[in-house]
């Protein structure tokens, strides 16, 4: 299964429907998609219109060892080929619990090691943080001998966006010499924009084009069928498979699958 982090530790930037539609347009390849709420305030399933889990039975709990059943019952068949683990209100503890933690950094990747046969890939929703959690989602996703994985940041076109990716890019490279791993940056996806905003969002768009690395990879406008897939709890490939927003999604696993 390769694994990818859709993470950002500012919030209100793209990450869940961004991991949404990803995750419809690698399951449109013929790929078996398994979508993850890792973050707290659970929009992910809240989106797509998924009961959280039973209270005795979530992410949270197997993470922390205090519940040791089978991680599949946590599991809800969303589509065919598109899975989902949900959330649940006590991910709000998580963190607190994965600071008093052996190898907590490595505590996501070892959930999902529980279904690595079963899917072809995986989309983490992370927190909006740079917390334990975020850093679960990134070793998650750190590169594995034989998959794709890494990590796809979702950008605003504003000011406020650089100084956030570079908090982001130096988590990346502490966390990395400290597990002695490598985490790769498939690129950045500047999100939720409008070109007719103004100059700061060109200038802005312009700046993330000119980086070289991490390369942008993507650019998802602001598209009334985005908010109104969202509203129907659907990927907006299942709302408008014709619409621009949907050819964007496509694109964009296309680079992931090249990965």
């Amino acid at each position: 299964m390769d694994i990818f982090s859709m993470t950002n530790q500012k919030g209100g930037v793209g990450k869940t429907a961004n991991t949404i539609n990803l995750g419809a347009a690698l399951a449109e390849h013929g790929r078996r998609v398994l979508l993850v709420d890792w973050d707290p305030q659970g929009h992910l399933t809240e989106a797509l219109g998924i009961a959280e889990s039973p209270d005795d039975r979530t992410m949270k709990g197997w993470v922390l060892g205090e519940w040791k059943g089978d991680a599949h019952q946590i599991l809800v068949p969303y589509r065919d080929q598109l899975h989902v683990l949900p959330t649940h209100m006590d991910m709000f503890l998580l963190d607190k619990g994965l600071y008093a933690a052996n190898a907590r950094e490595m505590r996501l990747a070892r959930l999902l090691e529980e279904f690595e046969d079963e899917y072809d890939a995986c989309v983490i929703d992370a927190p909006p943080s740079l917390g334990i959690g975020t850093e679960c989602a990134l070793m998650a996703a750190r590169r594995r001998p034989g998959h794709r994985g890494g990590l796809i940041v979702p950008v605003e076109a504003e000011d406020s966006s650089i100084r956030a990716l570079r908090l982001l890019l130096r988590q990346v490279v502490v966390l990395s010499d400290l597990m002695r791993e490598t985490i790769d940056i498939l690129g950045i996806v500047p999100s939720r924009f409008d070109v007719r905003d103004g100059e700061i969002v060109s200038s802005m768009l312009e700046a993330f084009r000119g980086m070289g690395e991490p390369p942008v990879i993507a650019e998802i406008k602001k598209r009334t069928d985005i908010r109104k897939a969202w509203r129907a709890k659907v990927p907006v490939l299942e709302y408008d498979p014709k619409c621009e927003a949907s050819q964007w999604y496509r694109d964009l696993a296309k680079v992931v699958l090249a990965a």
